[in-house]
């Protein structure tokens, strides 16, 4: 079947810090800045000696403001308001449809290969996949530091609690956006909405090397918005969600062939949110506030996936959440290489034979 790469730039980030930096690098040209777009970030990388043969077929439309670099025309819209608006009012939601439709008109059949920004994305191709090959038929599978399956008024009574008893918190009480947030799909939480709307049995769900998982004293606390938390996360791996943790997975790689073998689908999808290798063996993810794995250790990943996936198809893949502002830039002497580990993702899944 062929492979068909495309482009989704969907960035609606809704940080201060980082619509600040946007904003000032929209200002002076983006300069030092190697790509506006991280799908040409991975293709300058992956063109050269990849010996498969693939199709471009694009991408998906984004709104001018909502790219990861707009033109400067476009500077007024990108403030902490409107992007909370955007995601809020489902916007998230709105883009992964639009996704599913651009799969269904110009990729399928085919296997899909997106790179994109924001991850809720993933939710698209998926869905469209389901449709195409069956729910009950498909796996997907996710590389990630965090488990997106908290909704916002989850999320936000946790971020109370934490302002309430941690003297260091990270959030400042003033911060308009960290109450009363409406509840809507997004990369915070499509992975939940897979499975509240039954686009996915919870059993074809597998999110390798988390970092986020709940820590034994959470368990322990009495605040119910700690509780929801917890009966949120936890209560989607009771359905039959698998989750292996990074520092079990570190343990042994048994652990994983034993997650990936449990997966009983014909066909499967693997979204990478590029936030698994942060601050290790790479710098150009999104969020940073975990350590991820080294570069040996996703690539020791890709192959057992590979692995699994030679005993049925695979339906499709993404790479999702780069950071084009700091991907491929130089810091302390050394030039990030985010984009080469993106590549060698692709390389070893789509062209290199499995190893055991």
């Amino acid at each position: 079947m062929e492979i068909k790469f495309f482009r989704a730039p969907l960035d609606p980030e809704e940080r201060e810090p980082k619509l600040k930096l946007k904003t000032a690098k929209c200002r002076d040209g983006y300069a030092g800045i190697p790509f506006r777009d991280p799908y040409d970030g991975v293709l300058s990388v992956l063109r050269r000696g990849f010996r498969k043969s693939f199709r471009e077929v694009g991408g998906l439309e984004v709104e001018p403001w909502l790219v990861p670099a707009p033109e400067p025309k476009y500077i007024s819209l990108l403030t902490v308001e409107n992007m909370v608006a955007f995601i809020d009012s489902d916007g998230c939601r709105q883009y992964a449809e639009k996704l599913e439709g651009f799969l269904r008109g110009k990729v399928l059949p085919g296997i899909p290969v997106m790179v994109s920004v924001d991850h809720s994305l993933t939710g698209g191709c998926v869905k469209a996949l389901a449709r195409e090959y069956g729910s009950a038929s498909l796996a997907l599978i996710v590389l990630d530091s965090h488990f997106d399956a908290v909704i916002p008024s989850v999320r936000c009574g946790l971020i109370q609690y934490d302002l309430e008893t941690n003297p260091s918190s990270p959030f400042s009480p003033s911060d308009p956006y960290i109450r009363g947030r409406l509840d809507s799909y997004n990369a915070d939480s499509f992975l939940y909405y897979l499975v509240e709307e039954k686009v996915l049995p919870p059993e074809n769900i597998l999110v390798l090397g988390v970092s986020d998982y709940p820590p034994p004293h959470a368990f322990k606390i009495e605040d119910p918005r700690v509780k929801r938390y917890l009966a949120l996360y936890t209560g989607l791996e009771s359905l039959g969600v698998k989750i292996v943790r990074k520092e079990r997975l570190r343990k042994s790689w048994k652990v994983v062939r034993e997650a990936l073998n449990s997966l009983k689908a014909e066909y499967f999808y693997l979204s990478v949110d590029i936030d698994i290798g942060a601050r290790a063996a790479l710098q150009g993810a999104r969020f940073l506030d975990y350590e991820g794995l080294r570069k040996e250790e996703i690539y020791t990943l890709i192959r057992l996936v590979k692995k699994r996936i030679e005993g049925g198809a695979l339906a499709g893949l993404d790479l999702a959440e780069t950071d084009i502002y700091s991907a491929g830039v130089g810091k302390n002497g050394e030039k990030d290489e985010t984009y080469q580990v993106e590549a060698e993702i692709l390389r070893l899944l789509l062209e290199q034979p499995p190893h055991t």
